[in-house]
């Protein structure tokens, strides 16, 4: 969990969660896991609702009592973590804390009651602001309370919730707690979550239900993109219960789902292969440097993708907003085919693709039928379906 402990910054969508520390030092809790005695720390428990939580399409939205909307774009509830008595445990007041699962590539962002959007920037630096109790966890499952912070959970946070404690080297994960309306929260990765039980010996309850198809886990970090993309109809399964989520994705395939969005009744093609009727509607948006090389068997890349996906929001009417403003800067942005440029910063600004490992786009890589999951429902969110 890397951080920059100065309260005002803002948080650049490539960096790591942002935290401004308000005070308090960490308590000591000894040696044996789980922790036993008293914190330092001379502040009371941060026991007041930040706001009611709810989870839509892949998405955990926290709407504060002032009216400002935090959404996270990929994050769902997990079950609960409770903690066994006797303890005692450093987590006041609460026996057990409701887990919010948050998945690589999820971007927050924040609306204001008048309609404002904010990602980070400074301009809009007091919204967004979720008032955190740190407890920091090491290697021998010792619990122990590090202090309070304010903290601007903008932008890319899905590193700044995972494993990488970074300023507490002591500790081997960091927990983000919060209230709730109905409950007390912590948001962590799945990562992080899976080395918090092996840690403490402390196991999640009350997790999601089975999955729809059998080849995807509900640990998988793809698992809910995929169970929201079949229940919204936009993808099926590849027969006997299964998903293929490794498979390649071939254009036909994604222009096949992309199309569902355009709200349109296609003309069949008659007496070609079965992809014909997809891949003639989407003719206006294929540019001319794909039709170069475009195979509708092949597996599709990410600079295509992008560069469909950007055509499309171009094309058809949709009242998905920006959840950024910022001009992406993947260190192998020039690798990008001009015909795609435009549609990368689309898709970043819109929250439906993010770059991988090292700042890269990666743009002639393939997708995934995971992956292209995962986009698609960020695609369903922007239409508004």
């Amino acid at each position: 969990m890397r951080r920059t402990w100065s309260r005002g910054l803002s948080l650049l969508l490539s960096a790591t969660l942002v935290l401004g520390l308000g005070c308090g030092t960490a308590g000591a809790y000894g040696d044996m896991p789980g922790g036993a005695g008293s914190t330092s720390s001379s502040h009371e428990p941060l026991d007041q609702s930040q706001g009611a939580l709810t989870q839509e399409s892949g998405m955990v939205i926290i709407t504060q009592p002032d009216g400002t909307v935090i959404t996270y774009t990929s994050a769902h509830f997990g079950g609960r973590v409770s903690f066994p008595e006797p303890g005692p445990y450093p987590i006041e007041e609460q026996a057990d804390l409701k887990t919010i699962i948050v998945e690589p590539g999820c971007i927050a962002y924040a609306i204001t009651p008048d309609g404002k959007v904010y990602d980070g920037d400074e301009e809009f630096a007091e919204l967004g602001v979720l008032e955190f109790c740190l407890f920091g966890v090491k290697s021998d499952g010792t619990i122990q309370r590090i202090g309070y912070s304010g903290a601007t959970a903008m932008g890319n946070v899905y590193a700044g919730f995972g494993v990488d404690v970074g300023y507490f080297q002591e500790y081997s994960l960091v927990m983000c707690t919060f209230y709730g309306d109905d409950s007390r929260y912590w948001m962590v990765t799945q990562e992080a979550l899976d080395l918090f039980t092996s840690l403490t010996g402390i196991e999640e309850t009350g997790a999601p239900e089975q999955p729809t198809f059998s080849d995807v886990s509900p640990d998988a970090w793809y698992y809910s993109f995929v169970e929201m993309a079949a229940e919204k109809g936009l993808f099926a399964g590849t027969g006997d219960g299964t998903f293929a989520p490794e498979a390649s994705m071939t254009y036909a395939e994604f222009l096949t789902v992309l199309s569902q969005f355009s709200g349109e009744s296609l003309t069949p093609v008659t007496g070609g292969a079965w992809y014909d009727t997809y891949v003639q509607w989407a003719q206006p948006l294929i540019p001319e440097g794909m039709k170069e090389h475009f195979n509708p068997t092949a597996p599709i890349t990410r600079q295509d993708m992008a560069a469909l996906f950007g055509n499309f929001l171009e094309r058809y009417d949709h009242p998905g907003q920006p959840v950024n403003n910022q001009v992406p800067s993947f260190v192998d942005t020039g690798d990008v085919a001009d015909y795609a440029a435009d549609g990368v910063t689309a898709v970043y600004q819109m929250g439906l693709m993010s770059g991988a490992d090292g700042n890269r786009f990666l743009p002639l890589a393939t997708a995934t039928r995971a992956q292209v999951a995962v986009t698609m429902v960020q695609m369903a969110r922007v239409m508004g379906k």
